[in-house]
């Protein structure tokens, strides 16, 4: 089985409210990942907008991916959770490009 990391975010706290909370994706990412045979290895968690660039758990998942080869997938929701600024955008290319590993935008599609 190959292995994957989870990423949610909500924009902030009022969001958490709204449907989308953190606790939701992460129990749709892990039924998603258990559907698809995959071995979750960590859990990336932002409470932030992505409206510009620098998120904390954003930036540490990428720096975790680039360190463990063995991952081969990024689990999210869907990609607004995921990408909303074009620095991001090139930086998860990067990792897609380089380090081989799919994009799951589980309620969208694969990239």
């Amino acid at each position: 089985m190959e292995k994957a990391v989870l990423y949610a975010r909500v924009s902030s706290k009022d969001q958490e409210s709204e449907g989308s909370s953190v606790p939701a994706q992460l129990k749709f990412l892990h039924e998603y990942a258990k559907q698809n045979k995959l071995i979750v290895k960590k859990e990336f968690i932002d409470i932030e907008t992505a409206k510009k660039a620098g998120r904390l758990q954003f930036g540490k998942m990428l720096s975790f991916l680039k360190e463990d080869k063995s991952i081969k997938h990024i689990l999210v929701e869907k990609t607004d959770r995921l990408l909303r600024n074009i620095p991001d955008y090139g930086l998860i290319d990067g990792i897609i490009e380089y380090h081989g590993i799919s994009v799951h935008l589980a309620k969208e599609s694969v990239l």
